[in-house]
């Protein structure tokens, strides 16, 4: 099985001329994680049904996949963004062919939830049902740094038996906080930038996360999203909570530590892939970020 595992989950897999699915699950009191790697030779369409009507929060690791569940039309989930769902039992993840998806969900019980209305109390109207017409049946967004660090968290735990279920515990509960607080952050947080203005800003991101080995200036991509380069600046800062470079370099770091852990790809490879011309810069800059040296960081 490649790449990184779901300690002490169920796992199922399945091997066909389509291609291959991997599902691991892990089942808490009040939650469960899920994390699934697909590869396929063609299009895809799979029908997932789950035993709970709760909600469900879905980051996308690898690669881009369309959901349609039944209370909420279809969206593309892409690289980095999660979605969170409501009352979603029964859904349809569509894939294209030709590429490897990996896909991490945590379901949340109501009962959990019902603790976090205070701090929330967008929640309870996002939560309210589907029968009242609430018109947001998912949110959609970029996923935080901290949201792709516990995620990793999850996936290396160190733990074994009643430990690892106790860490777990903690650390979904404080994805879930991330979750909520990256989705119901409040109305005034743009500071009066308009519509069209946060699409530019979104488009700018996408821009800079399509291809990790080129460093576009702030000029360029003013010029591909429309907007002035005061605005992009400011607006990104705003909206990201970080300024252009420094989302790249997360990116790259992002990246960097993926490939480490799930591949063994040599580190000079790896700084060329992110855009790296010389391995020492990469080993500079990568120390700088976790702390330690790549080489020392995969050998732990």
């Amino acid at each position: 099985m490649p790449g990184l595992r779901l300690p002490g989950s169920e796992t199922k897999f399945c091997e066909r001329e389509f291609g291959t699915i991997i599902i691991q699950e892990f089942n808490g009191a009040h939650y469960s994680i899920r994390y699934s790697i697909f590869n396929f030779f063609r299009k895809m369409a799979l029908f997932f049904e789950e035993q709970t009507s709760t909600i469900k929060g879905r980051l996308v690791l690898k690669g881009e996949v369309g959901v349609k569940s039944e209370n909420a039309r279809q969206i593309p989930i892409k690289e980095g963004q999660f979605a969170l769902f409501r009352e979603a039992n029964n859904e349809i993840i569509l894939f294209e062919k030709g590429n490897e998806f990996r896909v991490f969900d945590t379901v949340y019980s109501h009962e959990l939830l019902k603790g976090l209305l205070v701090t929330f109390p967008s929640l309870k109207d996002f939560l309210a049902n589907p029968d009242n017409k609430n018109p947001r049946p998912f949110i959609h967004n970029f996923a935080s740094d901290n949201m792709i660090e516990l995620v990793y968290d999850i996936l290396k735990c160190p733990h074994d038996g009643d430990l690892r279920r106790l860490y777990f515990e903690n650390k979904v509960n404080d994805f879930l906080f991330e979750l909520l607080l990256q989705s119901f952050k409040p109305q005034n947080s743009d500071g009066g930038v308009t519509a069209l203005e946060r699409s530019a800003l979104l488009k700018a991101r996408e821009i800079i996360m399509h291809d990790l080995k080129f460093h576009l200036t702030i000029q360029e991509i003013s010029k591909q999203v429309g907007l002035n380069e005061f605005k992009l600046k400011v607006g990104f800062k705003q909206r990201f909570g970080m300024g252009i470079f420094e989302c790249l370099l997360h990116a790259r770091m992002r990246e960097a530590k993926t490939l480490l852990l799930e591949t063994d790809k040599p580190i000079k490879e790896i700084a060329s892939r992110i855009g790296y011309n010389h391995v020492t810069n990469f080993i500079t800059a990568f120390r700088n970020h976790f702390g330690q040296p790549p080489g020392h960081f995969r050998r732990q």
